[in-house]
């Protein structure tokens, strides 16, 4: 009986935490202006590969889901109990999804991607997540790229006004009315013939591209806001 109880609480939960963020998220995207960056690059990949692997930090997650709703992405998302609730919010925006990890044994959630990618339909990925460290590329999107033949476009966005969880990657909340700026970086390719041992190699290439690009987007918002 008691099991009972907490699953029927745990459901109520779910629901409340889901439609809390689906408003939330909704309020914020109709109040800010947004201004992209380099989005041709995107559409030129698009047109020359027919699918692409945006990745973006975990903390961007968030207004992610607003910012890219429109680009036809299927979403890695973490299988736990948290996963759920963000899962669910991707849902009513019209994301497809993948549940897993893309390291720390998510074998079978490459695996569908990577078919996922063939098959010309673009994942978006968190390549620190599901756990971190932040900021902190694994080795799961360089394997995603080089079985797939697809590149990897970073993307970032910060806003001039915004809260920041207590959390392990530092969660950017957006504020209503705020200016946002969401920037598209180069295409970054991977070769199929990658060997094993150079992996690191190409992660910290990585990261240290995706960390110009969030560098650069921070310092356009605060240049924008001198005006």
């Amino acid at each position: 009986m008691q099991a009972s109880i907490t699953s029927w609480k745990k459901r109520i939960l779910h629901w409340l935490i889901t439609r809390i963020l689906v408003v939330l998220i909704r309020v914020t995207g109709s109040t800010t202006r947004v201004q992209r960056l380099n989005y041709e690059v995107l559409k030129s990949i698009l047109e020359e590969y027919g699918s692409v692997i945006v990745a973006t930090w975990h903390q961007n997650i968030y207004f992610s889901i607003w910012l890219l709703r429109k680009e036809d992405l299927t979403a890695l998302i973490s299988s736990s109990d948290d996963g759920e609730a963000i899962y669910d919010v991707f849902d009513h925006y019209g994301y497809q999804a993948v549940r897993g990890s893309s390291t720390r044994g998510g074998i079978p959630a490459l695996k569908q991607l990577i078919k996922l990618l063939k098959d010309k339909t673009s994942v978006a990925i968190t390549p620190d997540g599901p756990l971190g460290p932040p900021k902190k590329i694994q080795s799961g999107v360089i394997l995603l790229a080089k079985y797939s033949g697809v590149p990897i476009i970073p993307w970032h966005y910060e806003a001039d006004h915004q809260w920041n969880l207590n959390s392990w990657d530092r969660h950017k909340i957006p504020k209503p009315f705020s200016k946002i700026i969401e920037a598209f970086g180069e295409p970054f390719h991977v070769p199929k013939n990658l060997l094993p041992e150079d992996v690191p190699v190409f992660c910290e290439k990585l990261e240290k591209i995706m960390k110009e690009l969030a560098q650069k987007t921070t310092e356009e918002t605060s240049n924008n806001n001198k005006l």
